[in-house]
């Protein structure tokens, strides 16, 4: 219930409340890895990128193969210019959810942009 409650901020984009709900929850338990994968994503919302990546790194330990968390590494590589570490996000997430094409997609735009940056 108060994992919603802070996904209702998250939609409200009152980013604070939400991320000290998620923090309480992580607080309760701190196995739960969508709790931390929530955390990560308002983390990033807030523009926090390095906070988000400590909490991606737990869902991760938590549990490997989190597509979420694997795919929200990407955007969060991205924002800190780590383009090479973003698509190795995306391939992973891509392998463990095949279906999801945003991934792929999202390499592309990530290797042009090593392209236009390397010229």
């Amino acid at each position: 219930a108060r994992l919603e409650e802070g996904s209702q901020f998250v939609r409200d984009q009152n980013y604070i409340k939400a991320k000290d709900i998620f923090t309480e929850v992580i607080n309760l338990d701190q196995n739960w890895a969508e709790a931390w994968n929530k955390r990560a994503t308002v983390l990033y919302l807030m523009g926090n990128f390095e906070l988000s990546q400590n909490d991606i790194d737990m869902v991760l330990k938590l549990e490997k193969r989190h597509f979420g968390a694997l795919s929200g590494q990407g955007l969060v590589q991205t924002a800190m210019k780590n383009y090479q570490k973003a698509i190795d996000s995306y391939i992973e997430a891509h392998k463990v959810y095949p279906a999801m094409t945003t991934p792929l997609m999202m390499i592309e735009r990530l290797k042009e942009i090593i392209k236009k940056e390397s010229i």
